[in-house]
């Protein structure tokens, strides 16, 4: 998906959830984890090749960061980082849990999303 820079419109959860790219890796995303309209930027839990991860992007300049091809694409946190991102974000405890329980793939991404 491309033009997901500067105007792409991050309020709306279902307008950054449409990023998905590159296809061939991503499954979902499932979720908003977090974002900050202010810096906009966006953090989602999503497959990447069929494992639970967190992506993160910025949504500045004319494409954003990541971008690739001409695609918005996701940064895919490492599995290392993730817990120590989740916890220091501002999110209500119980949806924290439910995420890392995604992470550790104790459900799936559609069990997340429901």
């Amino acid at each position: 998906m491309n033009n997901t820079g500067e105007h792409y419109p991050i309020e709306n959860d279902e307008e950054i959830l449409k990023i998905d790219s590159p296809r061939n890796n991503v499954s979902g995303p499932y979720v908003v984890v977090f974002k900050n309209l202010t810096e906009r930027w966006a953090i989602v839990a999503f497959g990447w090749d069929d494992e639970p991860r967190l992506g993160i992007r910025w949504f500045w300049g004319n494409g954003g960061n990541p971008f690739s091809s001409g695609n918005g694409t996701w940064l895919v946190v490492p599995p290392s980082l993730s817990k120590g991102m989740l916890a220091s974000l501002p999110i209500d405890h119980g949806f924290s849990g439910k995420v890392d329980d995604f992470l550790c793939g104790k459900i799936s991404g559609e069990q997340l999303k429901g």
